[in-house]
């Protein structure tokens, strides 16, 4: 499958609930690291760990995938993508925005790592001067 495909697949399984259907474009042995650092190992794992959230924290919600960049490195490719993820009712209700970090071989994922953005003054501690400040600079206040 082609980058693009996968990213598709991948949207399609998701707006279906479907746990087998997500994981389907993982190799055997993918590591996929979800938004909050768990760690899951294997094809099944992902599938298994999908389906539990379409099935209640996320159930009935629809999501929005959109390629932002791809590099070859070696028989690799590397590719981010960011996501709109919309959910209608319970614990995550409302808008979810993320972006992601996936690595292809072959046509399936080997690797891919989760991560919500959130406000930075919020994850700052609402430390405005230190939101604004670009990554490298945050380490610059002395601190």
């Amino acid at each position: 499958m082609t980058v693009d495909e996968v990213i598709s697949a991948l949207e399609r399984a998701w707006n279906d609930g479907d746990g087998d259907a997500w994981a389907a474009r993982f190799a055997e042995d993918a590591d996929f690291v979800d938004v909050v650092g768990r760690v899951q190992h294997g094809r099944a794992v992902i599938a298994a760990e999908h389906q539990k959230i379409f099935d209640t924290i996320y159930r009935g919600s629809r999501i929005e995938i959109r390629p932002v960049s791809r590099r070859p490195v070696g028989d690799a490719v590397v590719v981010r993508t960011e996501s709109t993820l919309e959910v209608p009712a319970g614990p995550r209700a409302g808008t979810t925005r993320a972006i992601q970090t996936k690595v292809l071989r072959g046509g399936e994922i080997v690797s891919f790592h989760n991560t919500v953005r959130i406000d930075g003054a919020a994850f700052a501690g609402h430390d405005e001067e230190l939101a604004a400040r670009r990554p490298l600079g945050w380490n610059d206040r002395g601190r």
